[in-house]
């Protein structure tokens, strides 16, 4: 048998791992938004200069690399909360559609900001 186990919010989060998601999902969603823009030069109607080809086969290998920290950071904090899979692929797909890691980010700090914190004291550990 298995044991169900219950969201753990933002009791369980570290903060570490909450800023360093917000870091890295403003960092992935601008080079994407940046990437998103090189691929405009593939439409007929805007003409860009071939010189800046170089530049943007780059950032594009340079945004891969990063969405790949960016999902070690989102599967950190989605483990410490212990979220749903549904959140899971939405925060996974913050790196690869364009503005919504934005608001992805927003939402999740928003509701790990407002979500009741119990303190404990030392003696409430010891015991």
């Amino acid at each position: 048998m298995s044991e169900h186990v219950a969201p753990a919010g933002a009791s369980a989060v570290t903060p570490g791992a909450l800023t360093r998601y917000k870091v890295m999902a403003i960092i992935t969603g601008g080079l994407l938004i940046v990437v998103f823009l090189g691929m405009l030069r593939y439409i007929p109607a805007l003409a860009t200069p071939e010189s800046w080809e170089p530049f943007f086969t780059i950032l594009a290998q340079v945004h891969g690399f990063v969405y790949v920290v960016y999902l070690a950071t989102v599967l950190q904090l989605w483990l410490q909360a212990r979220w749903g899979y549904g959140r899971l692929a939405t925060m996974f797909l913050g790196g690869v559609v364009p503005l919504l890691s934005f608001f992805v980010e927003k939402r999740i700090a928003r509701e790990l900001s407002t979500t009741p914190q119990t303190e404990t004291t030392p003696q409430q550990e010891a015991a």
